[in-house]
């Protein structure tokens, strides 16, 4: 048989060890979206009670109500992937960020992606948490983090709290989304905004009533203690949601490429069977020609 069959069986081996490795890997994505999905759906109604509730508290005079200055940096904390081969997934995140953060401002990443890219940007102050996987994230690891970020946020350290995450919108649809933590006068704006656009979607409706509430004893000591919980409530959440949208990015991003393989597969055994008939039908041309010479 002549080199071009052997080329084509080469390549036909090599397409084939792919596309178990792309099967492989669509299988466990899976396997584990299941009770990551189960995860981010119990954990979204409080994630969404606790941002109307301390939307609500922006009535509050507060420190952690009003805007500061400007100039201040902003803490952004960033959540991607923790492997690649997830489509778009942790690109999007990264571009998401870009058009947000400004030089100066303070980056804490999270997932193993989110470090590497963030190792060796400059005019970036990256905060080493030492979280390099979202999907061994725990609760006592969110509240770290929301303690760190308040404690900046109390010395004046930065101006703002917000986080990068990917909302889980489908299995076959997830989109990076922003969500303004402090100042609480922020968020109230944007939790305003989305019940406006949750509307479409039927999404139930609160409107609290905290900022009528009194406190004992002081509506700012009330604020300084439960800080920490809301920002660590909303970012566990947010990483559960993020988990179970890198699954399901990289599961359709592996039934996409294993599909092609597929494709790619039935065309070269075509060419390898062309390839084969012709070598044989040279074959006996040539015999043929021999026994008449």
């Amino acid at each position: 048989m002549g080199a071009n069959s052997k080329a084509i069986r080469a390549r036909i081996k090599s397409v084939d060890s792919t596309r178990h490795i792309t099967k492989a890997m669509e299988l466990v994505a899976s396997s584990k979206i299941r009770r990551a999905a189960a995860r981010m759906e119990q954990s979204r109604f409080y994630r969404n009670v606790m941002l109307d509730a301390f939307a609500d508290l922006s009535a509050e005079k507060s420190v952690y109500a009003r805007q500061r200055a400007r100039e201040l940096p902003a803490l952004y904390i960033v959540i991607a992937g923790d492997r690649g081969l997830a489509g778009g997934y942790n690109n999007n995140i990264f571009r998401s960020a870009m058009t947000m953060i400004r030089p100066g401002d303070y980056v804490l990443p999270l997932g193993k992606r989110a470090a590497d890219y963030y190792a060796n940007r400059p005019g970036i102050n990256v905060l080493d948490a030492g979280y390099s996987s979202v999907e061994r994230f725990t609760a006592a690891d969110s509240a770290k983090i929301a303690y760190r970020a308040k404690g900046m946020y109390d010395r004046g350290e930065i101006g703002a709290v917000n986080l990068i995450s990917t909302r889980f919108v489908s299995m076959l649809s997830q989109r990076p989304n922003i969500t303004y933590l402090l100042p609480l006068e922020v968020l109230a704006e944007n939790r305003a905004a989305d019940m406006a656009a949750a509307e479409d979607e039927r999404a139930p409706k609160r409107r609290g009533t905290l900022g009528l509430t009194e406190y004992e004893p002081s509506a700012e000591e009330v604020l300084a203690a439960i800080i920490p919980e809301y920002i660590s409530g909303v970012l566990y959440t947010s990483v559960m949601e993020a988990f179970a949208s890198e699954l399901a990015a990289r599961r359709a991003a592996m039934d996409s490429a294993t599909k092609n393989a597929d494709e790619m597969l039935e065309t070269l055994h075509l060419k390898y069977n062309q390839a084969r008939q012709s070598a044989i039908t040279q074959e006996i041309t040539e015999i043929v020609a021999g026994a008449n010479a």
